[in-house]
């Protein structure tokens, strides 16, 4: 502790000052130390949580997916296979839906010539025309890869030809495949048969959307067989149904969507046939 004074016109000022202490450690107070348990206990809880899902999420998507086994038939491929090459390529049959609902048929024309692997594609009238080229990049690659052929021993050409501006190109991909498979092999297919789904890197007819329309298409244009993807001979919708009570002067509205699941072999008189894969779905094509 120290003191003094100095004179400052005339007037005497006086000061002191004292020594400070030290400052104390700093210590966390209990309500700190719980704060912080608690982050840390949360933080755990999460790490912990991430994990499970990495471990349990997959398990669930499995089970998801998993649809009970049905007894399949394999009969061996017996080609119809011709002398010659048609001249138009081997003839098939894509069924698809219009802009406003409505299914269409359409024909189209798969021809393999000695080459070095292209794929020439003549469509003309068409809506989403991606879509199908889509299709038959799918449909050439597992072909090839199914009759163990090398990409680029032979070229492909695709003619479709559309009376209607069509839409869901993807669902030819099944078709286009066994139509490729044929050409192939020199062979031709029933013309009694039509065939909706893509098709997977497997070789699985996957699930397209207007099974009911397209199906009345097929009734209408004379098939016997409308070939579909599995499970998809049912198919569910939702009707919205609106119901409204008055209380006192106000309204009130609930809106509720009900199922209904529809047997498409109910509606149409052609025969639905679900197909798991392209081999499957071959045998009702030779």
């Amino acid at each position: 502790m120290f003191g003094g004074s100095q004179d400052r016109g005339g007037g005497q000022v006086n000061f002191s000052s004292q020594a400070v202490e030290p400052a104390l450690p700093c210590h966390y107070s209990d309500t700190m130390k719980d704060s912080l348990a608690l982050v840390l206990t949360l933080i755990l809880v999460f790490i912990a949580g991430a994990l499970t899902s990495l471990i349990v999420l997959p398990e669930i998507s499995i089970q998801r997916h998993e649809r009970p086994e049905r007894e399949v038939t394999r009969e061996p491929i017996d080609w119809n296979r011709t002398v010659e090459p048609l001249p138009e390529g081997v003839k098939t049959y894509i069924v698809g839906t219009t802009e406003h609902g409505e299914g269409v048929v359409s024909s189209a024309w798969v021809r393999a010539d000695p080459g070095v692997g292209k794929i020439l594609v003549d469509i003309e009238n068409i809506f989403f025309w991606v879509d199908i080229q889509h299709s038959i990049r799918a449909a050439s690659s597992y072909a090839k890869e199914y009759l163990e052929i090398e990409r680029g021993e032979y070229d492909l050409t695709y003619t479709i030809d559309l009376e209607a501006s069509i839409i869901g190109g993807p669902s030819a991909g099944g078709a286009l495949t066994v139509a490729t498979m044929a050409a192939l092999e020199n062979s031709s297919l029933r013309d009694d048969v039509v065939m909706t789904g893509t098709v997977e890197p497997d070789g699985r007819i996957g699930r397209v959307g207007g099974i009911l329309p397209k199906a009345r298409a097929a009734e209408r244009e004379g098939f016997e067989k409308f070939l579909v993807p599995e499970g998809q001979s049912v198919q569910v919708t939702y009707t919205m149904e609106e119901s409204c009570r008055s209380v006192g002067n106000i309204e009130i509205c609930r809106t509720e969507y009900v199922e209904e699941r529809i047997d498409v072999q109910e509606e149409v008189d052609v025969e639905v046939v679900e197909v798991r894969d392209v081999e499957e779905a071959l045998q009702y094509f030779v």
